[in-house]
């Protein structure tokens, strides 16, 4: 039986973004999504070969492997008196006419967002843009010249280590012109793109937020001599999750309709050990940093096998006395550091 247009069509659309599902997995197989949608192999190859004449894939270095065509477009700015929704609005949003509503407008917030950032922080004198897409996705890159976001962060904060800075960061509510700004663009920037990044001084803050990945950020490094700060992004052309539903994630609504809520993984406090240990108080403090601020905190115990009492203690008693207002709740926890938790919480009734 032959198959209508719209089921052609429909095939094509799932070959795509399992193509560009690869580039992520690396572990796209012909034969098993020829098996999972009931399609013979042979019918496979001919939809790729469609594909490949109407240029929106390419041949692999491996036997049938395949990547998408980039549409590759490079904008260069002063950064003095430039506007972000002037960027957007003439260079950037022509290029996506085809993008369906919701990663339209997610890109629209998170490009505008960070774009701002590099115009009103980064004391750079020039900005260049970057933007590729294909029929999976599409990614940016805002470059500046500027004095390093990481590096501006912890000069504000007087942290002797600019490792702290991406800690703030996954916090929310940061900024160093707070009489201008929020402090919530990257934080939701973060969160509404499926694969965020911010390269800078030698350390690289990531966040991945789609499907068979688990949600995280990460701390690691990257050789990088150039000055400045690049920030990397990603939206699926299937984005689902609007802007509203995330921003709903972070609030007390309908009650309180501010940004009253966060998730701060643990292991930002590491300096990059293998196996951290977090047992001090100092190491404490520094997490609950401007946690007042929010009603409601999740801290991410992810990767922690282990934790000291007097860390535990000054998290869940002592800053529990001082802040009967904010609420911090343990998530993803080991067996060991809930006994730990639990030793400190119900040893001080």
């Amino acid at each position: 039986m032959s198959l209508s247009r719209e089921q052609r069509n429909k095939i094509k659309e799932l070959l795509l973004y399992e193509i560009g599902k690869n580039q992520f997995h690396n572990h796209f197989s012909i034969s098993k999504f020829a098996e999972s949608h009931n399609i013979s192999r042979q019918s496979i190859h001919g939809y790729i070969r469609t594909l490949e004449k109407e240029q929106k894939i390419i041949k692999g270095n491996e036997q049938n492997s395949y990547q998408l065509i980039d549409n590759n477009y490079q904008f260069s700015y002063i950064a003095k008196n430039l506007q972000e929704d002037v960027v957007w609005r003439n260079d950037v949003a022509p290029l996506m006419g085809d993008f369906p509503e919701i990663a339209f407008r997610n890109c629209s917030y998170a490009f505008t967002e960070m774009l701002n950032n590099a115009i009103d922080h980064s004391e750079g004198t020039e900005i260049k843009v970057i933007v590729r897409i294909n029929s999976f996705c599409v990614s940016f890159q805002i470059i500046d010249n500027g004095v390093g976001i990481f590096n501006k962060i912890a000069n504000a904060m007087d942290f002797d280590e600019k490792r702290f800075a991406i800690l703030e960061l996954a916090k929310g509510k940061f900024t160093t012109d707070p009489n201008s700004h929020s402090g919530e663009g990257i934080f939701f920037s973060a969160k509404m793109s499926d694969v965020f990044a911010i390269f800078s001084d030698d350390l690289v803050f990531s966040s991945i937020n789609f499907r068979e990945i688990e949600t995280e950020h990460l701390l690691d490094y990257k050789h990088n001599n150039a000055t400045g700060t690049t920030v990397y992004f990603i939206m699926f052309r299937d984005h689902s999750t609007t802007a509203k539903e995330l921003f709903d994630r972070y609030t007390q609504a309908p009650d309180d309709y501010g940004f009253t809520k966060t998730i701060v993984p643990v292991r930002l406090l590491e300096y990059g050990e293998q196996q951290p240990i977090f047992a001090s108080r100092s190491q404490a403090k520094r997490l609950l940093a401007r946690f007042e601020r929010f009603k409601h905190i999740e801290l991410d115990f992810s990767g922690v096998k282990e934790i000291g009492q007097g860390f535990a203690d000054e998290i869940f008693r002592v800053f529990k006395i001082q802040h009967p207002n904010s609420h911090i709740e343990a998530i993803n926890v080991d067996y060991e550091v809930m006994k730990m938790i639990n030793h400190v919480v119900i040893g001080s009734k």
